[in-house]
């Protein structure tokens, strides 16, 4: 994976990635980014718990390149695109249910040591797949 961009503090934050659990459920993993807040009483639970129900309220949408979460107010707390593999794309449709981890971290080097302390937040948000028509090329 490539290096993400300054995230305001100087640090460079990569971009989300997807992951599957090992039962092939998929996860979005997110950086921390402060244009994506995780405060308590939103859902968000800490790492360690087993993984939490679907959050009321929230909603994702995935087209197999662009994926647009929405939080309880209705605003878009993601929408960006997402390298995902096709058994990615394949678990969303699937299983209609996305993990979101996010915490104190910026790379994928930090996961572990975010997860070692105790900072990683969850949180289940029913996904719906969209099925985007795109326009056959015409012959000229």
């Amino acid at each position: 994976m490539a290096g993400g961009e300054p995230d305001g503090t100087g640090a460079v934050s990569w971009p989300p990635w997807p992951e599957l659990t090992r039962d092939q459920r998929p996860v979005l993993v997110l950086p921390f980014d402060p244009a994506r807040p995780a405060p308590p009483g939103s859902g968000w639970t800490r790492a360690g718990g087993g993984v939490p129900a679907p959050q009321p309220g929230w909603s994702a949408a995935f087209d197999g390149v662009r994926l647009l979460v929405r939080g309880p107010d209705g605003a878009a707390w993601f929408d960006g695109p997402v390298g995902a593999t096709r058994a990615w794309a394949r678990a969303v449709r699937t299983h209609r249910t996305l993990l979101l981890v996010t915490g104190d971290f910026t790379t994928a080097f930090d996961l572990r040591g975010a997860a070692e302390r105790g900072a990683l937040l969850l949180l289940a948000v029913p996904v719906r797949p969209v099925e985007v028509h795109r326009a056959a090329p015409v012959d000229q």
